[in-house]
């Protein structure tokens, strides 16, 4: 802002504005204080206007570089599903040495050549012209009107099939958004790419409406990742084009969400690897249970509806319940996991709604857990028998995203009786 230069590494009162504004979208994602903002939940990228703030997630105690923690954020992107990963690993490697807003861009490069590889979506547009013989169909309506008189033109109606239309002028205006903000010579060689066959598409007429009017037909379906980044970015990096005034710009991820679509990712995946049999099968986000059920003289209805983040079943039955935290685990004077107590109560609420008695807490993986002790704890009966807590911590600075206290709970395999396999720690 004029008159309002940033200090050394500080925000100017425009860009804490700006923030402000993405805290009244996304709650909780920043606190601002006495000269001090303050960010947590969120990361990502937000547009400061004529800069952008890049939000790192951090896990440990010692100073982390930019880069480790640029890792976690697109390692558990890329296991979550939410960022596609790149075909030449070395690409995916550099990235993680580079602005975060450099991967954002090369995933939305990545979607796009997909697109392209396919073909640019055409569509038909119709157009009116007078010519001495028939081509498409004849405008009846302009051949007995205007054109009565005239014996030498007939009034058509010609179909064209152009990539010049909505869809593509989205991809091309996104794509044209980020050209400002590249600094990675790879990068600008393949936006030089992408904009030569894109050449014939006119993204000038593109408006702000336009982004928030397009609905998936079954030609355009394969547009649907590439258009998803491309109205983020187009909302982070093209005011012009931001729907509404009032939007802050930014491309944001709660932590916690992000955390728990890779844990079920990785879950799933160790399930389909022991060849389980018996009907088992893993429900991210389970509504299957309510704490308590309300009484009144006219109906009785659930009440307190729960979600635990992973619910395995088998033929239906809750079989193990998992909830993921993105926070840091603590131990006990004796160096003994000590999960928060909200945690564990939690933990016991769902216990007791889906009667189900093997519980896992999941946590990400810190240097101050090295020396720690793995505990399990037995919780009040219900229906008779002690559910049994125990206790995962994930390393989330390795691809793998090993465990590293505690294990992944699973059923037997094949030929094992369909219970629930012993849990054992794994060494540090």
């Amino acid at each position: 802002m004029p008159g309002d230069p940033p200090a050394e590494g500080g925000l100017t009162r425009g860009e804490v504005d700006r923030l402000l504004q993405v805290n009244a979208q996304r709650p909780g994602f920043c606190e601002v204080g006495v000269r001090q903002v303050t960010l947590a939940q969120h990361c990502g990228i937000v547009g400061l206007g004529e800069r952008v703030l890049e939000v790192l997630p951090k896990t440990q105690d010692a100073m982390e570089s930019p880069q480790e923690c640029r890792g976690v954020l697109l390692r558990l992107l890329h296991e979550s599903g939410q960022l596609p990963r790149h075909e030449d690993p070395a690409v995916g490697q550099h990235l993680r040495h580079a602005p975060l807003l450099d991967a954002f861009i090369a995933a939305y490069f990545d979607a796009l050549a997909a697109v392209l590889r396919g073909g640019l979506l055409r569509r038909y547009r119709s157009r009116a012209e007078d010519l001495p013989v028939v081509r498409g169909r004849i405008d009846f309506a302009r051949q007995w009107g205007p054109l009565s008189g005239r014996g030498d033109r007939v009034a058509c109606v010609v179909d064209d099939l152009l990539v010049d239309h909505v869809w593509n002028r989205v991809l091309k205006a996104a794509l044209r958004s980020t050209r400002p903000w590249i600094r990675d010579v790879a990068l600008g060689r393949r936006w030089i790419e992408l904009m030569q066959a894109l050449d014939e598409v006119d993204d000038t007429r593109l408006q702000a409406a336009d982004l928030q009017h397009l609905h998936f037909d079954r030609q355009a379906e394969r547009l649907r990742p590439a258009i998803a980044w491309a109205r983020a970015l187009l909302q982070g990096l093209s005011p012009s084009l931001r729907a509404g005034e009032q939007r802050a710009p930014a491309l944001l991820f709660d932590m916690n969400r992000v955390f728990e679509s890779s844990m079920a990712a990785q879950w799933h995946r160790r399930l389909q690897r022991a060849e389980v049999s018996g009907g088992w099968t893993l429900h991210p986000q389970d509504r299957g249970a309510s704490l308590a059920t309300q009484v009144s003289a006219q109906r009785v209805t659930p009440a307190f509806a729960l979600r635990p983040d992973l619910v395995l079943r088998q033929g239906g039955l809750p079989r193990a319940v998992a909830d993921t935290k993105w926070k840091r685990l603590s131990c006990d004077r004796h160096g003994t996991v000590l999960p928060a107590e909200a945690d564990v109560l939690q933990m016991h609420a769902y216990a007791a709604a889906y009667e189900c008695h093997d519980l896992t807490l999941i946590y990400p993986w810190h240097d101050g857990l090295r020396r720690a002790r793995l505990a399990e704890y037995r919780l009040p009966p219900v229906q008779g028998r002690a559910p049994l807590l125990r206790v995962l911590c994930v390393d989330v600075h390795h691809d793998e995203l090993p465990a590293r206290l505690g294990a992944w709970p699973q059923p037997e395999p094949r030929g094992g009786g369909g219970s629930l396999a012993t849990m054992r720690p794994c060494s540090p």
